[in-house]
């Protein structure tokens, strides 16, 4: 059975399941439900209106203004680094 243990670690398979479980828990995001309330609370003091005009527009267009820039990094330096940087 220590063979195959070894297989794994050289074949796409072990990779390709590191990078998926790791895109799957970077995205896990259990902050995002409470958002609305904290900036909308007596700390931020913003409005409903504001947060859902201006705020979440800016930061969903800048998660996708980002996204074609880091898939061409990850892409040039093989994932390895990238990988380490979010963990």
């Amino acid at each position: 059975m220590d063979c195959w243990k070894g297989a794994i670690h050289y074949s796409w398979i072990y990779p390709t399941l590191i990078i998926c479980a790791n895109g799957f828990f970077s995205t896990m995001r259990p902050s995002e439900s409470f958002l609305t309330p904290y900036l909308t609370g007596p700390d931020k003091n913003l409005t409903i209106e504001e947060v859902t005009n201006q705020i979440y527009p800016v930061w969903t267009y800048s998660y996708l203004a980002l996204l074609f820039p880091v898939f061409l990094i990850t892409d040039y330096v093989r994932y390895k680094p990238v990988l380490l940087l979010q963990g």
